[in-house]
């Protein structure tokens, strides 16, 4: 997907849903309750907000320390800006990653390793969310009960959970497999005259990035435990920090909730966000939120409750994440990283 047309979905599904989000959940309760806001409530929840930015770039330090890396804290908060805004412009969120690894790549980490640490990162992300899919249904099985949405959201996330774990399993343990895919694609997109590299070359390359791939992921389990235990704990912080996000801002806002079933909402939710096909998760964040929060809120408040949460968790890095891109990369390079044409990398 191209850069321009990635940021008018983005724009278009967010402004859009949003808007119908709002006109259909708000009356005059609604403003007169927002009008009384807490900007103490407020400043918190960015605070909580801006902690998750923190947790997430310390991670991505402990995991390139684990791969023999280093990545100064500094840079690695470019990277958690960088990667929202390649996500909110690419189909399930995506375009993250290329991001990312064209930038480690410019700090002189080899592609192999940045598709690594790019990848432990997501998955330690996706699979302490997916803890969430049974826990929902243990603890808060009423939510089920109650809302259509939220069944339908359950199954969505068992599905893709497991076609998401079959992916990094085969991944790791058959690269052989990887490797011919690659040399597939290849020939295809060499009958295309998709690029320009030769066909020899390409594959040659690509089978060296993979090696290396399933060489710095076996690393992350012989980093020592005291450091996978603290990727895990850093992981649990930055989730913490979206979640509660949420609670914050209905604290702001003078309501009171349920602790435990937002956490399993909210968790399930955002677990079933990564799988989304809209770039960036947008409209179906904005509409499937005023869905979700009808279990946990008054309708007149859910719509409210869900663009704030959206702006302060992914609205606002994603801003300052494109200014980053714009003087960091260039318009041009990223156009050619959001089509997979990264011939600069090599």
């Amino acid at each position: 997907m191209s850069l321009k047309r990635g940021l008018l979905y983005f724009i278009g599904l967010t402004v859009g849903v949003g808007a119908l989000a709002l006109y259909y959940t708000s009356d005059n309760e609604t403003w007169h309750i927002l009008s009384r806001a807490r900007c103490s409530g407020i400043a918190v929840a960015f605070i909580v907000s801006a902690v998750g930015w923190i947790s997430d770039a310390l991670r991505i330090q402990v995991i390139a320390d684990i791969m023999e890396e280093h990545i100064e804290f500094k840079t690695s908060l470019q990277l958690v800006f960088l990667n929202s805004f390649g996500s909110a412009i690419t189909p399930f969120q995506g375009g993250g990653g290329p991001l990312l690894i064209y930038v480690l790549h410019g700090k002189g980490i080899p592609i192999g390793k940045g598709v690594a640490l790019t990848l432990v990162r997501t998955i330690f992300t996706v699979l302490m969310l997916g803890l969430f899919v049974p826990l929902s249904f243990l603890f808060v099985p009423e939510v089920l009960k109650e809302s259509a949405a939220m069944t339908g959201i359950f199954l969505y996330a068992i599905i893709f959970g497991l076609l998401f774990g079959g992916l990094i399993v085969v991944s790791i343990t058959k690269s052989e497999t990887v490797k011919r895919i690659a040399k597939i694609v290849t020939l295809w997109m060499d009958r295309l005259k998709l690029f320009r590299m030769s066909v020899l070359s390409t594959v040659r390359f690509l089978n060296k990035q993979i090696d290396l791939y399933k060489q710095n992921m076996k690393l992350l389990f012989r980093g020592g435990v005291l450091k996978f235990l603290l990727v895990v704990l850093l992981t649990a912080l930055y989730l913490v920090s979206l979640i509660g996000t949420l609670p914050a801002l209905a604290w702001a806002l003078g309501m009171h909730v349920s602790i435990e079933k937002t956490i399993l909402v909210q968790g399930l939710f955002l677990f079933v966000l990564y799988f989304v096909p809209t770039p960036g998760a947008s409209g179906i964040a904005e509409g499937g939120g005023v869905a979700v929060y009808k279990v946990l809120f008054p309708l007149n408040m859910t719509g409210v409750l869900s663009i704030g949460w959206r702006f302060l968790v992914h609205y606002l890095p994603t801003l300052i994440g494109a200014v980053m891109a714009v003087e960091m990369i260039g318009l041009e390079i990223m156009s050619k990283i959001m089509r997979g044409k990264d011939d600069e990398l090599n």
